[in-house]
């Protein structure tokens, strides 16, 4: 494991550093171009989302089809936890909505937006997961979700902290960023056992596991940048509205 965690060392530092994404993690980041961020992060979101417990669940099928039967039942448990996130994105992009127009007085059309087919990084986003999951070493799943759930524990407070200041005290527009922030600690815990626990029993599987991780890691990176490009588009459309 350690070997794992010293090779995605500097993907992770380029996944913060990303010049795409860093404003995000400015505390001088805009107020309107964040809640504009939010707004589609949460819209676009739900196509990130809504099958993750099918893709967690359907990986230890595919594990167990392997002979890997306790990380099969692991895995299974695991993604109870993960069911009906989408819902909160929804939620969230409602009260952003809502938020903004009381806010600037100017009409968000947020049911227009969850209405959108999912963006280009979304699809790949998802289809990199049922790559994963239908080949040959279904338990990579295990290094998407940890460097994705990972997330939460380290650029997640950065991320809360600037929610809270920018909506403050409307803490429904990210109810979905506060759950996972407090609740994630704990899933990347279960998820570096697991992957841990593969890469002893099968070391032969690490370049795998760095690979994932990675890709996984640049194609969140590259969502996260999608949406603030839409949003930095936004705000440009309001200035030029009549």
């Amino acid at each position: 494991m350690d070997e794992y965690e010293a090779e995605l060392k500097d993907s992770r530092q380029r996944f913060i550093n990303d010049p795409a994404i860093s404003p995000l993690f400015s505390p001088e980041c805009e107020d309107r171009l964040f809640a504009r961020w939010m707004l589609r992060y949460n819209a676009h979101g739900i196509h990130m989302t809504h099958d993750v417990e099918r893709w967690i669940s359907s990986a230890g099928e595919r594990c167990g089809e392997l002979g890997m039967d306790q990380l099969e039942k692991a895995l299974k448990a695991h993604s109870r936890a993960e069911a009906g996130h989408d819902r909160m994105m929804v939620a969230d992009t409602h009260a952003i909505a809502n938020w903004w127009r009381e806010r600037y007085g100017e009409p968000v059309d947020a049911d227009g937006l969850l209405a959108l087919p999912p963006l280009e990084t979304a699809g790949f986003y998802a289809r990199f997961h049922e790559q994963v999951i239908a080949g040959p070493t279904p338990f990579a799943q295990l290094a998407i979700e940890y460097e994705i759930e990972r997330l939460s524990v380290t650029i997640g407070p950065v991320l809360l902290a600037t929610c809270e200041r920018v909506f403050h005290p409307d803490a429904s527009c990210y109810s979905f960023l506060a759950e996972h922030v407090e609740l994630d600690a704990g899933h990347t815990a279960f998820n570096q056992r697991q992957l841990g626990g593969v890469l002893a029993a099968s070391p032969g599987a690490l370049s795998t596991m760095i690979e994932t991780g990675k890709a996984a890691l640049a194609s969140y990176a590259a969502f996260m940048a999608e949406c603030l490009d839409l949003a930095r588009g936004d705000l440009e459309s309001e200035r030029v509205s009549p």
